[in-house]
This record gives C-alpha cells, structure tokens and sequence, in this order.
C-alpha cells in the first residue's frame, strides 16, 4: 500500500509547494473574521464512523459544519497533493505513520502550540507514546493520532479449531500439525492475500521480531545488513509458510481484503494474519453487522486472537508492532484553522476517542477504555483487553518510513512466495536498496 519513488525528491516537491502554499495561507485567522458558520472539508480514506463523528462535532459546535470526503487509497495519495497545495483541498486530513508523514508532513501545521492552549501543557502526556512519535516530522507534532494499532497476530476460528480437537498453535512446528488435520477436513488454515505487499510485510516482520527481536529496526536505519544470517532464516520461514501449506496454493493471486478476509469469516479457513484493526469486524455485534455485507454466507465463527506463532521450536513469538493505525493533519493551505483544530481535537483527544473506543478500536487516549459491552461473545472480552494492554509494551514500528526500501521488501517478498528468488538473491536486492536511502 506504500508508493515506490525517490523519499529526497518527493519531500522536496512537497516542501516546495508548502513554501509557496504558505505564502498566501497566513495563519488561520479568516475564519475569526468571518462570520456565520465555517464550513470544513475532511479528507480520508477509511476515517472510522465519519458519520457520527460528524453528528456529534457539529451538536456540540453548531457553528461549524464539516464535510466529509472519502476516497479509495491510491486515489486518496494523488488527490492529496494538489489538494493541499491550493485552496481547494482539505482544512483536516487523514495520514499515517510512514510515506504519508514524511511526504505530506511539511503541509500540515505543527500541532504543539495549538494543543498546549486547548488540551493544557500536559497534553502529550494524554496520548499513548508511539501514537505521537510516529507521526512527527523533524521533531514537529505535524499530525495526532485517532487509533491505535498493532500487528502480529493470528485471528482464529475457535469454532472451527474445537469441532476438530485442535488447539491454537504457538510456533510453526504445532501449526503444520494443526493445518495438516485441517486439509483432511478440506479446511485451509492460514488465509492470505499474498498479492499485497502490506499483509506479506507485516508476516515477514512478525518472523524476524521472533527470530532477532527489533533488529529489524536496525537494518531498516541502515544500522544492520538485510543479509544477516537472521534476515535470510526470517526469507526461508517464510517460503516456508508456503511450501509447507502453511498458506494455501492461490494465495499469490489473492488480496487480503476481500479474497482473504472473506474466506477466513465465511469458515473456509481457520485463521488469518491480521491486526487488532481486525477486532471490530470480528469480535463486535456492530463491527460485525458491518462485515456481513461484504460476505455471502452468514458469519458464525467464534473469532479470537493470538501471537503470531514461532518460525522456530521454542522461541517466543513475536511481540506485537504498530502505533497509530492512522490519524489526521491541519492543512497549512486551510484558511480555517482555527475551527480545523477544533475539529481535530475532538478526533484525536475529545469525544471522537470515545467513537472509536464504542467501535471497539483503541484509543490513542491512554485513560480511554476500549469498549467491551459490544462483543459477540464473553471470551472476547478478555482478548480485547490483552490487545490494549500490549499497545502500551510494542517491539517497534509497523510501518518502514522510506518508501523504495518499502518497496524492494515487498518486491523480494512476493519474488519468495511465487518461487521465482532465493530467499538469499531476494535479500541482496532489499540490502541494495537500503543502502540507497538517503536517511
């Protein structure tokens, strides 16, 4: 889901357009003048529960009125910089940690001074840590986080592991087992959109954070070669989720959403490698309610997760790696800033906290619980609260901020899956690149 280009020429482009962007934007202070009510544009591309976000901004502050436009990604990433190098585009809009802070960073309006006003000197102490480290820019707040996030796990279908007297496995040794009685049951086991370089990256990552704990952050610094003996045993385990049957024949073919993801809630497999993203749609009745739209058969699995399993006997899996699943910027452009922090506020650290908690995301606001009382099942509430807690203890980042390095990982993990590299000739390309970044 990264876009591929040089990072050097990409920020300059952009920090040539806020240059000249900010040059006829001034502060914000048109919308002091104006009178009657503001009206905001909010961009995005899967901003959560936009529409009571909306509602419930707008009761509270009848005098601003807020538009929402959704896009799909790569619509949403083109879309992006004109919009904000005119005035035409978003006052709020939507990032993530990664390719989108880096580039988009430089035309947001950096949150400190504004927030130390509204929320109080105290107000970084609100947020979880990562949810703010991952979204600055040269040592600038250039956007808060709405949610956070982590990946390393499996979702699993207990219902399907407990008609076949099967128990959830904890490295790859068990699972070849587990999925071996499954496929005489003609059930696959690891459902997996292996088309898409985003899911394969976050596999590969929950491999090598077992393997070599956070080493993986090194090499992504240039601090450690991609041809390490722990990188390339990482590449071999997984080939070997694909050789093994591990993940079925097809899945090269396959997206995560929805190819993967439909097998996995329509019973068709018994687990699928995912995040805590992945709890609304399957462990909440309204999250669920959601789901069954996109699926043909009614979903009545019983859905739980747990650590990625182990590539090697008696390791620990990995533990959990993210931040802000997303969050949102003020636009330097926006003539409007001073109802776009308003706005902004509300999502990351007012009532647009308590939206996502409801929806069984959770929270970038430490004081704020995920909601437990939506859940399909009692077992899922304690699962619910585990994931929580782990967002407070993360190995490290999900995301890798330099986008061609990004890009030669996914490449050479896709070369791995489809037979096509060794997990050795895939790494020197992904080392290659690395040490072309300009860091």
């Amino acid at each position: 889901m990264y876009r591929s280009g040089t990072r050097r020429a990409t920020v300059l482009t952009v920090i040539a357009l806020a240059v000249a962007g900010l040059a006829g934007c001034g502060s914000g202070s048109e919308d002091q003048a104006r009178s009657g009510p503001v009206s905001l544009t909010w961009w995005g591309w899967n901003a959560f529960d936009s529409a009571r976000a909306i509602k419930d901004f707008e009761a509270a502050n009848p005098q601003i009125k807020v538009t929402y436009k959704q896009y799909a990604y790569n619509d949403y990433v083109t879309a992006l910089r004109p919009g904000l190098s005119s005035d035409k585009g978003p006052d709020v809009f939507q990032v993530q940690p990664g390719d989108l802070t880096t580039n988009f960073g430089p035309l947001a309006v950096p949150v400190e001074d504004r927030a130390a006003k509204d929320l109080g000197k105290d107000w970084a102490g609100k947020f979880n840590p990562e949810g703010l480290s991952q979204l600055q820019l040269d040592q600038k707040q250039v956007a808060l986080p709405a949610y956070m996030s982590a990946a390393g796990l499996i979702y699993y279908n207990k219902k399907i592991l407990d008609q076949y007297g099967l128990g959830v496995p904890t490295d790859f040794e068990q699972w070849k087992q587990v999925c071996a009685t499954l496929k005489t049951h003609n059930v696959k086991c690891l459902a997996h959109g292996a088309k898409d370089a985003w899911v394969n990256t976050d596999v590969y990552l929950s491999l090598i954070n077992s393997i070599a704990p956070g080493k993986v952050y090194d090499a992504i610094q240039g601090k450690a070669s991609w041809t390490d003996p722990e990188f390339v045993q990482a590449m071999s385990s997984w080939s070997d989720l694909f050789t093994s049957g591990i993940i079925p024949a097809g899945a090269t073919a396959a997206t995560e959403y929805p190819d993967a993801q439909t097998t996995f809630l329509e019973d068709k497999a018994a687990f699928i490698a995912l995040g805590t993203w992945n709890t609304p749609a399957t462990m909440t009745k309204t999250g669920q309610v959601d789901a069954q739209k996109t699926v043909t058969k009614k979903i009545d699995g019983l859905f739980l997760s747990a650590p990625f399993p182990a590539p090697v006997t008696g390791r620990q899996p990995t533990k959990p790696f993210g931040g802000p699943d997303n969050g949102f910027a003020v636009s330097a452009k926006s003539s409007k800033q001073d109802a776009a922090f308003k706005f902004l506020e509300f999502l990351t650290a007012g009532d647009g906290q308590k939206i996502q908690a409801a929806g069984g995301n959770i929270p970038a606001i430490t004081s704020v619980k995920v909601a437990t009382t939506d859940v399909i099942n009692p077992s899922q509430v304690p699962d619910i609260e585990r994931q929580q807690q782990s967002l407070t203890d993360l190995i490290g980042a999900r995301q890798i901020p330099y986008s061609d390095l990004t890009t030669a990982l996914g490449d050479a993990l896709s070369a791995v899956a489809a037979g096509t590299s060794s997990p050795e000739d895939a790494l020197k390309k992904v080392e290659s690149a690395s040490k072309a970044v300009s860091r």
